[in-house]
């Protein structure tokens, strides 16, 4: 169990070598302290309507030309709270609609762009 924005949450750790893998595939930048985390349905989208904020609805409107619903949501990446030990936090949903592998790329590319 976690804690994310006051909720407890069971959270399983997607693995490292996984996440290291798919970023050398985008960049030779060094890989940054991530936690990437797969929660149950229902606990990705209560976390996600607390951690919605106007740049992420923005962001949304810029990528998708839409503000999407937390149903049609794989994964959400932020910066990571201070004294977490981490540079990002990479929620991502127990049910995805796209392959993992996908989802991991397009949050990377956030923080490769620094569009956080």
């Amino acid at each position: 169990m976690i804690t994310i924005e006051g909720i407890k949450v069971r959270a399983k750790p997607l693995p490292k070598r996984q996440l290291i893998s798919a970023w050398r595939k985008l960049t030779n930048n060094p890989f940054p302290k991530i936690k990437a985390l797969q929660l149950k349905d229902d606990d990705f989208d209560r976390v996600i309507r607390l951690k919605r904020c106007e740049e992420d609805e923005h962001r949304e409107l810029e990528e998708w030309n839409t503000i999407l619903t937390t149903k049609g949501t794989d994964a959400c990446v932020f910066n990571a709270e201070k004294n977490s030990g981490f540079d990002y936090m990479i929620l991502v949903r127990e049910n995805h609609y796209h392959p993992l592998a996908i989802i991991i790329e397009h949050e990377f590319k956030h923080i490769i762009r620094g569009d956080l």
